[in-house]
């Protein structure tokens, strides 16, 4: 350790930065979110604990400007880090000997390659990463121990950093998006930035939510709602005047979530989420839910062990609707089951309502996509083939669909054969 002692002020939300136990540690989201400064503090504070060797790397690296040397030696001047000595192209602390090096990937690829005894390999600008750079760099930082860090703001659907971390669930990993109010509930956005994620978001909804949210660029054709209708919901107020209604989203298996949400009026108002409940202990949280007001309308996806929740709160005397989304749609000639229904339902008065200003809400809304089937009407993709795609169960985006859904849905056991067996196979029809 340094002679000098000094305050740090780190937030929580990166504290994992410390943790030795993770191969990979992934931040990414929108502009204003401290991820490269929280990163780089935390390996200075690391190097001054012991020796590393840290390679600070992104794809392309002309010159050291394009690298975070100028960052690293910031931090290091304004926290009179005298231990550590900068020269123009290495950082170096003269009590552990840890060492900072920056190569880029795309045109030093046989010298990474070389490169033995990493640590640390800290990747900059990660959405730019390709493929082919990701294939070098892994295998190269193989010592016991080594860890690999991620920082990025998306920049398309697919960037192979994204896919390879953040839809997969690789071991001992680490992914947590992270945006601007992380610093803004700490008193730490800058007025200037501020201002900037204003304008942003006044001239264009999409801009905003690329560079402030962490969005990809462009959205799919496809997509049953618009990125841009879903951040007006989630920016507008509405009255909450009307009836109090809860959709209920029940987890099947594995790490799926049990959803509840809750709007009162056009107003989203309350969401619960809990994951590996037995039907039970589901019941019981829902009861906590709606305050024990049998009054409440519960709409329950009553598919598979959905159904055990409806028939326990039916017992226990509430007021519930059974929805299951492999059933009939109420019009038929239009969708080929209720839940197509549901989600164009929710495209319908999605300019009326308010929801809940919400990371994943937003991910699931916005990503879910629908095709036309071989009757010529539109059907949402399969769940199935949704998770096929990298993406987790939809189950806020289920509960706030149920929530908002005002069609009376049809008997439960009205199945149309074909559709049922191919919502279970997490298929529409042939043409899905």
């Amino acid at each position: 350790m340094g002679t000098n002692q000094v305050r740090i002020k780190f937030l929580e939300e990166y504290e994992e930065l410390f943790n030795e136990e993770w191969r990979n540690i992934v931040f990414y989201g929108g502009r204003g979110s401290g991820k490269s400064q929280h990163v780089a503090l935390a390996l200075i504070l690391r190097g001054r604990q012991k020796k590393l060797r840290i390679l600070c790397t992104r794809e392309l690296q002309n010159t050291i400007a394009d690298s975070v040397h100028k960052l690293l030696s910031d931090i290091i001047y304004n926290n009179g880090f005298t231990d550590y000595e900068i020269t123009e192209k290495s950082i170096r602390n003269t009590i552990t000997g840890t060492e900072f090096f920056f190569k880029g990937l795309r045109h030093n690829s046989t010298e990474v390659k070389s490169t033995e005894g990493i640590d640390i390999a800290w990747v900059e600008e990660a959405q730019s990463i390709s493929e082919a750079s990701l294939k070098v760099l892994i295998p190269t930082v193989r010592k016991p121990g080594s860890q690999l860090i991620y920082t990025f703001n998306r920049q398309n659907e697919l960037d192979p950093v994204y896919v390879r971390y953040v839809k997969a669930d690789r071991p001992r990993t680490y992914v947590r998006k992270v945006n601007y109010d992380v610093l803004e509930r700490a008193g730490l956005l800058p007025a200037e930035l501020l201002e900037e994620m204003e304008a942003d978001k006044a001239a264009s909804l999409d801009l905003y939510a690329h560079v402030w949210l962490g969005e990809p660029v462009t959205q799919a054709d496809t997509a049953i709602l618009s990125r841009t209708a879903i951040l007006e919901a989630m920016e507008r107020s509405v009255s909450s005047e009307g009836a109090i209604e809860v959709g209920v989203d029940v987890a099947r298996m594995g790490d799926d979530r049990t959803v509840f949400k809750m709007r009162k009026g056009l107003n989203d108002i309350a969401t619960k989420s809990y994951t590996k409940l037995r039907t039970t202990e589901v019941s019981d949280k829902l009861e906590l839910f709606v305050d024990y007001d049998k009054s409440v309308l519960i709409k329950v996806d009553d598919t598979g062990v959905g159904g055990g929740v409806t028939d326990e709160m039916m017992r226990r005397g509430y007021r519930v609707m059974p929805i299951n989304f492999g059933a009939k749609a109420s019009d038929p000639d239009k969708y080929p089951n209720l839940i197509s229904e549901a989600w164009f339902y929710l495209a319908s008065v999605i300019d009326t309502i308010h929801i809940e200003m919400n990371d994943d809400l937003l991910m699931e809304l916005s990503t879910r996509q629908w095709k036309m089937d071989s009757k010529g009407r539109r059907g949402v993709e399969g769940k199935a083939d949704y998770k096929k795609r990298g993406y987790r169960s939809p189950d806020n985006a289920d509960a706030l669909i149920m929530c908002f859904y005002n069609n009376t849905p049809p008997p439960i056991d009205s199945y149309d054969d074909d559709d049922y067996e191919s919502i279970t196979s997490g298929l529409l029809d042939e043409n899905f």
